[in-house]
């Protein structure tokens, strides 16, 4: 089933069959022969499950932080070098979009060194602990029947939306005024929450929640460039990079500084659109849309004879 809350059921039941999921997904996504791929789709399943831990922060209590430290620390013993090749991604997408007002040849040097850290990366990288990634699944996929059933209303996940949409705002005037990576990089975080918790309650109106969905996708995409165009800046500026051609090292930072502006800026008239409205009205439209919703849930579902 789709990563929605349906109206025809429960909150609690319907974000336990969600975790279940995802934890069920998970769990073959390790078993995958692709195993770049799985662990990749492994850190989404674990995002998508801390984003529904998120949404029903108001009622878990100390369930919260439990399970979202469990989740993070899955994701976080995958990581790998994959860092390592977003890197060079992300560099030769930046070089690509000079079109020819560059020779791509020039910047080679440069490249390889990043290929030489991308492969001292994947030799000093320990491959994870399937045993102990298996086990902590596993105990997740059990832990459901304890934090679950503190579900007992939709209040809560309302709850959930709003606050995660504050801290959404919240952190874009933070980076409105300060322009550096890890303003952005926090508003990034907190717009992949506001996603994925459009997604979930999508339900109670699809075609508009749906929709912004794609527009907070859309933003998150913005500041995930910009954010892996800010990391590659710092890479070029270490020594053992910066110093095989500092003048080719130069440019590139230049064509960063650039396109990293450009891209703030779309980020932030996007940003200013999608996070207009206060998170209280927000808030009591998805409350409005919901009542709605479950009205016509209640008269599609068939009468018992």
């Amino acid at each position: 089933m789709p990563y929605r809350l349906e109206m025809s059921e429960s909150s609690r039941k319907g974000l336990a069959r969600i975790a279940a999921e995802q934890i069920g997904r998970a769990r073959r996504d390790l078993a995958r022969r692709d195993t770049v791929e799985g662990i990749h789709k492994l850190r989404q399943r674990c995002k998508r499950v801390r984003a529904i831990l998120r949404l029903a922060r108001p009622a878990l209590g100390g369930h919260y932080a439990r399970e979202n430290g469990r989740f993070r620390d899955i994701a976080r013993a995958v990581g790998g070098p994959r860092d390592e090749q977003i890197l060079i991604d992300t560099f030769d997408a930046l070089l690509a979009a000079q079109g020819k007002s560059v020779d791509r040849r020039q910047f080679t040097p440069t490249r390889q060194q990043l290929l030489k850290r991308h492969r001292q990366a994947l030799e000093t990288s320990a491959m994870p602990d399937m045993a102990w990634l298996e086990a902590e699944l596993e105990r997740a996929r059990h832990a459901l029947e304890d934090w679950t059933p503190a579900i007992d209303r939709f209040r809560s996940l309302r709850e959930g939306m709003v606050e995660t949409n504050r801290r959404a705002r919240q952190a874009m005037k933070r980076a409105e005024h300060a322009s550096d990576e890890a303003a952005f990089h926090e508003w990034r975080k907190q717009v992949k929450y506001h996603r994925h918790h459009c997604e979930l309650l999508s339900g109670v109106w699809k075609v508009p929640m749906e929709a912004r969905a794609r527009e907070a996708h859309r933003l998150a995409d913005l500041l995930g460039e910009e954010h892996d165009l800010a990391m590659l800046a710092q890479v070029l500026r270490e020594p053992d990079v910066a110093v095989q051609d500092q003048d080719k090292t130069r440019l590139v930072l230049e064509m960063i500084g650039e396109r990293r502006l450009r891209l703030q800026r779309e980020a932030l008239l996007l940003g200013g659109r999608l996070f207009a409205e206060r998170p209280g009205a927000l808030g009591k439209r998805i409350k409005r849309y919901r009542n709605v919703a479950r009205r016509e849930a209640r008269k599609a579902a068939p009468a018992v004879s």
